[in-house]
């Protein structure tokens, strides 16, 4: 019975290190980015980038989120949790930014490179109130070239 034990323990020894040898292979190299940097030239942030922490649309104010943590990057979704500026009904935005939430779905490649090729958002109508609904990302089906 030792040598039982003994033998398969040799066995297990040896194909280990063969099986994490090839594990490379069966693992995705390319870290996914957030869209492309040209979806929001020349004054935008963030896109083009793997798990940023600020993405600007470089337009007003409510383009913008920050402070932003991603869980499940390089997932088929991706969510992250940010601050952003929210607009007021008399106008103008609240003091206070608004708590968020992002959705980085539809993986391909963007500019060539492995990409969330499609983002979305839900805002409360005020900071502290409930999340609405999911909305395009600037209105944009993709986030790989800039709006039309």
């Amino acid at each position: 019975m030792k040598r039982i034990a003994l033998l398969s323990a040799a066995l297990v020894a040896l194909a280990v290190p063969t099986l994490a040898a090839g594990a490379p292979d069966l693992m995705p190299t390319e870290v996914p980015v957030l869209g492309s940097k040209q979806f929001s030239e020349p004054y935008g942030a963030g896109f083009g980038h793997a798990e940023p922490e600020v993405i600007f649309n470089g337009g007003d104010p409510s383009g913008e989120v920050s402070e932003i943590h991603w869980r499940s990057w390089g997932g088929p979704i991706a969510i992250g949790y940010g601050r952003n500026p929210i607009f007021r009904p008399q106008g103008g935005y609240y003091r206070k930014l608004g708590r968020v939430e992002l959705r980085a779905n539809k993986l391909g490649k963007c500019a060539g490179k492995a990409a969330y090729t499609r983002l979305e958002i839900r805002a409360p109508k005020k900071p502290g109130a409930k999340l609405g609904q999911w909305v395009l990302w600037s209105g944009a089906k993709t986030i790989c070239e800039a709006p039309r």
